[in-house]
């Protein structure tokens, strides 16, 4: 107080008032990030950050009192061509794959067809892990707040074994590895090919029309190549087999109608977002190498969790080595960004992206521990 009134010895009751209402005032302004969000402000914003971070392709949709009010691409589908970046481009989700598939597996939830705390083994035994019967615990619900004890991915991916690190439900563990299973589950008790079920329950219902587990030919005229971290394209791997841990091809427009149907609740029941949004578990204050738990971090049902003074987001990242991508969504005001990229250091640059379109606090990205492209590009060992 005295540093805004140094002449008042003592606050009257109407100046102790107007520096209350001058606090909430500024933190207000705060959170709501930049006042103007001008195509023009946005496109300089974008550009600056890819320039610097040497990222060839990016494409983005800002979504704000619940509609999209922005989405743009920008730069090259591949670095030594002309061709443009468009809202239309086809970029790898990455990990962005596993919150789509929680979304199907509520709604099954919701028509009684799979129950979230029914052990995943009495719907389908799995072998690769029947040798330790701790896996007989794992459910749904364990597998979509990652609590499976599994590790990501088995050491050797052509390894028909696979080790259990912990008794499930113990702690929290990013596992690729529990979604696979379930995904196996899913297509045994409705009978149909994963990619199916997601295009008649998903896709379509949302007008998702450029997403797809597996590569379709419509994908081939308007594509991202991805490239490694000084820039140089690699080749473009095209999914036949559906896995819902990373395979999903998307536009930023579609994953932004996906996100759209959290915020308003379409496709699932009130409730039953409120479950995928409620924490299951707490995370550490660093994904790999830190114990401690953090104070502001959760996993709810398919997305990560932060409840930070400033408000309670929902959000996840992708990362197939050379494809990044990231979104974070204020349920409360409706707001959200999610972008893709077709380079190695697309997450050099999460945080500026998060502040300058919705403000407020967010942990995650230092949960994740990216190096900022203004300190280096080096990523963790958290693909996919």
């Amino acid at each position: 107080f005295n540093a805004y009134f140094p002449a008042m010895k003592s606050p009257s009751p109407y100046g102790l008032v107007f520096f209350l209402l001058m606090v909430l005032f500024n933190r207000a302004n705060a959170q709501n990030g930049p006042q103007n969000r001008s195509p023009a402000n946005i496109d300089r914003f974008i550009t600056q950050l890819m320039d610097s971070a040497l990222v060839p392709g990016l494409s983005i949709a800002f979504i704000e009192n619940n509609k999209v009010q922005y989405s743009q691409g920008y730069g090259l589908t591949k670095s030594d061509s002309t061709q443009r970046v468009t809202s239309a481009t086809v970029f790898d989700a990455a990990s962005l794959s596993k919150p789509v598939f929680a979304y199907a597996v509520l709604q099954l939830a919701e028509r009684g067809e799979i129950d979230l705390d029914k052990p995943l083994y009495e719907y389908l035994p799995y072998p690769d892990v029947a040798d330790d019967e701790r896996y007989k615990k794992i459910t749904a619900r364990l597998v979509l707040s990652h609590q499976t004890g599994f590790p990501n991915w088995r050491k050797n991916r052509q390894s028909k074994q696979l080790a259990m690190l912990f008794t499930p439900g113990e702690r929290f563990s990013y596992s690729g590895e529990g979604f696979v299973y379930l995904q196996k589950v899913v297509e045994s008790i409705t009978g149909r090919p994963l990619n199916d079920l997601m295009t008649a329950h998903v896709f379509k219902p949302l007008q998702m029309t450029r997403s797809s587990y597996v590569w379709i030919p419509a994908f081939d005229e308007n594509f991202a190549y991805p490239h490694d971290q000084s820039g140089q394209p690699e080749t473009k791997g095209k999914p036949r087999q559906a896995n819902v841990a990373y395979s999903l091809q998307t536009t930023a427009n579609d994953y932004a109608r996906f996100v759209l149907a959290i915020l308003t609740h379409k496709g699932l029941k009130k409730e039953l977002v409120n479950q995928m949004l409620t924490r299951q578990s707490r995370l550490p204050k660093k994904l790999f190498g830190e114990d401690t738990l953090s104070p502001n971090l959760a996993w709810g049902l398919g997305f990560g969790l932060e409840n930070t003074p400033s408000g309670t987001y929902f959000w996840h990242w992708g990362d197939n080595g050379s494809y990044k991508c990231y979104i974070t969504a204020d349920p409360r005001r409706g707001n959200a960004v999610v972008y893709f990229t077709n380079s190695a250091n697309g997450l050099s640059f999460n945080q500026e992206v998060i502040n300058w379109f919705l403000g407020g606090e967010h942990p995650a990205p230092a949960f994740l521990g990216y190096a900022s492209y203004k300190k280096g590009r080096n990523p963790p060992e958290n693909k996919r």
